[in-house]
Order: structure tokens, then sequence, then C-alpha cells
């Protein structure tokens, strides 16, 4: 009498663990980045902590046609660097040219009036800017990414896979289960109280 053959699983729990180390590692670095920037911004570090900024007060915003070269003209007389990239973007109206670790704007400031502002940031402010989806983008259907925002959604989503393969992994605590979602929902309420609190 031959012994009943047990099912096999389609991923076995070594795998599930490869899974989980390979990942781990490869997205180690947009977790730290992602845990320092944010923890940074709840202490008001914005973009520009520990940027080189250079400002000056003009007369009048450029004519319509003119922004770039003013902003290069001004950029030469006054010995700044030109970015990589002077293509005028308007960022809330105003001329931009440059990039987020580097840009020269024209824009009116909360007196109404044009000022000229250049922005060398520190790796901390570049790195704030990426986790606020911020960067050169390029179209993908009707959305637009930048190169870190594909890396952000495969992180987003390795997330989940480490939750759900610790989970196989532990066949989801078989000796403590009732222990696991005793705390699995006191998580979700102070989640839920702590998002109502703050609102």
């Amino acid at each position: 009498m031959t012994s009943a053959t047990k099912p096999t699983k389609m991923i076995s729990k070594k795998t599930w663990m490869k899974i989980h180390t390979y990942l781990s590692l490869f997205f180690l670095p947009f977790a730290l980045i992602y845990a320092i920037t944010g923890v940074g911004y709840i202490f008001d570090l914005r973009q520009d902590f520990g940027a080189k900024v250079f400002e000056l007060e003009l007369e009048s915003m450029p004519k319509k046609g003119e922004e770039q070269n003013l902003l290069l003209e001004l950029l030469a007389k006054h010995h700044l660097k030109i970015p990589p990239n002077t293509e005028v973007k308007l960022i809330k109206g105003n001329p931009s040219i440059g990039n987020v670790a580097y840009s020269a704007t024209i824009s009116r400031g909360k007196d109404g009036k044009p000022t000229f502002r250049v922005v060398e940031r520190s790796w901390y402010g570049v790195l704030l800017l990426m986790h606020k989806s911020s960067g050169s983008k390029f179209e993908l259907g009707s959305f637009k990414f930048s190169a870190f925002d594909i890396l952000a959604i495969g992180f987003g989503i390795s997330l989940l896979l480490f939750y759900l393969s610790g989970l196989i992994v532990t066949s989801f605590c078989k000796r403590d289960r009732v222990v696991s979602f005793a705390i699995l929902g006191g998580g979700v309420i102070v989640c839920v109280c702590a998002i109502y609190v703050s609102l």
C-alpha cells in the first residue's frame, strides 16, 4: 500500500526566504533614503537644508521668450556655473533652468519683487526631492515618471512581498496564532487612531 504523496507547493519556503533576502538587499539603499528623508522632513528639514543659495533682487521679470538669455547672462555676470540643462521650464509659473541638484530661477517673492535665485542643493535635499517624486520625468502612457519613481514603485511592491514572504516562512506563527492576530488588530487600531488624531 503506497502512502499518499503530499501536494507540492508552487513556491517553497526556501524560495520565499531567497526572495525576501535578495529584495531586502537590493532595496536597502531605498529603505535608508526613505527613512532618513522621511524623519528629516518631520523635523522640518526641507529640500534646501544644507543648500548653497544665491539671491539677487531684479527690477522686473523677463519678457516672454527672453527668460533663458537673462538667466544665462545673470549666471555669467556673477561667476556662477551654468546648469547642465539650460532648457527653460516653468515651475509654478516661474522660469527655471537646471535640475533638482542645481537650478537657477526667476520668481516673485512675497513682496512681489522679482528675484533671481540659484540653488545648489546638498545630497539630503536631492534625496528628499527624489522621495517627493521630483526630478527629470519621461512619459509612459498618460503618466510621467523619473527613473527613481520606477524603482520606488518596485520598492513599494517589494515591501508587500517582504511581509508576505515573512508570514509564509513563519507559517503565520502557527503556535501563537491568537496572539499574532491580536497584535495585528492592535496595529490596525493604533494606525487608524493615529490618522484620526492627526487630521
